[in-house]
């Protein structure tokens, strides 16, 4: 009889406890967080991606949710979920709030432009999956391969200036200034960020951008973000700049270069050995 009440009673607690493994059905509103979910041997549970989710090329197949700062309420909820994933850049909250007052679960990752950012990511990710052990042999094996990109960009004695362009309007370009992805991944590859004395991204004057003479403009290589390197070096400002002097353009996917993921150290490298291809190749 003693027995039959214990067992009712582990039976009770284990009903009511929360288990992440039960979760069958995920949407992640970030390309970063759909890579970790992949990496981690859970794709078969999600059930939607944002469109900022490309990589692996599978992910791109699954519903959309929209844009990860745009994200559709009724696309959301058409697809039953679970779980949302979000990073605290998704949005906007507007559609979060109605969503979390569905009773849909948000786990919501920092999107800081960090190293700590992408740990967070990646094991909050895993234990939400109830996958702690892969997860934190995901982070070590990220962790090992940007301290091996970094070590490399950190022998460059002679960094050169970069200016990374989100944008080209008629007016003003819109640049990368500080505390933006774009500048601590140009320092972490061995770059020095050539705008300085601005907050985030911003638009500047063409005046500003001959100031700043770049020696290198970096730019993500999705059509609405990126322009040939003829057509951007005849613009005002940019002509008198040393990129256009060297004609040097470096164009890369934006979520590989940006996204803060688990292919961030191979970002890290590949950018690297394109801003210094003589000094890099000289190191293998």
């Amino acid at each position: 009889m003693k027995l039959k009440k214990l067992l009712i009673s582990i039976c009770a607690v284990l009903w009511m406890q929360p288990l992440a493994a039960s979760t069958e059905r995920i949407v992640t509103a970030d390309g970063s967080l759909t890579e970790i979910v992949y990496l981690l041997g859970a794709e078969n549970k999600l059930a939607g991606v944002d469109t900022t989710s490309n990589f692996p090329e599978e992910a791109s197949k699954l519903p959309q949710i929209g844009y990860k700062r745009a994200i559709s309420v009724e696309g959301v909820l058409s697809l039953t979920p679970d779980l949302l994933l979000v990073t605290e850049d998704s949005g906007p909250p507007k559609s979060l709030n109605q969503l979390k007052q569905t009773g849909l679960d948000i786990k919501t990752f920092s999107s800081a432009p960090n190293l700590e950012a992408v740990k967070e990511k990646i094991i909050g990710v895993a234990e939400t999956l109830g996958k702690q052990e892969e997860g934190e042999a995901l982070w070590q094996k990220v962790k090992r391969k940007v301290e091996a990109s970094k070590a490399k960009s950190k022998t460059i004695t002679q960094p050169v200036k970069v200016m990374f362009v989100l944008s080209m309007s008629e007016k003003s370009p819109i640049v990368a200034g500080h505390n933006t992805h774009a500048e601590s991944i140009i320092k972490m590859a061995g770059g020095i960020n050539a705008v300085e004395g601005l907050q985030g991204y911003k638009p500047i004057s063409p005046e500003a951008v001959a100031l700043a003479n770049p020696d290198v403009i970096l730019m993500m290589a999705r059509r609405e973000h990126s322009t040939p390197a003829e057509e951007l070096f005849s613009k005002p400002g940019f002509m008198l700049t040393n990129a256009a002097a060297n004609q040097h353009l470096i164009s890369m996917d934006g979520m590989y270069l940006l996204g803060f993921g688990p292919r961030i150290g191979d970002a890290i490298e590949e950018l690297s050995q394109r801003l210094y291809p003589q000094q890099i190749t000289a190191q293998k």
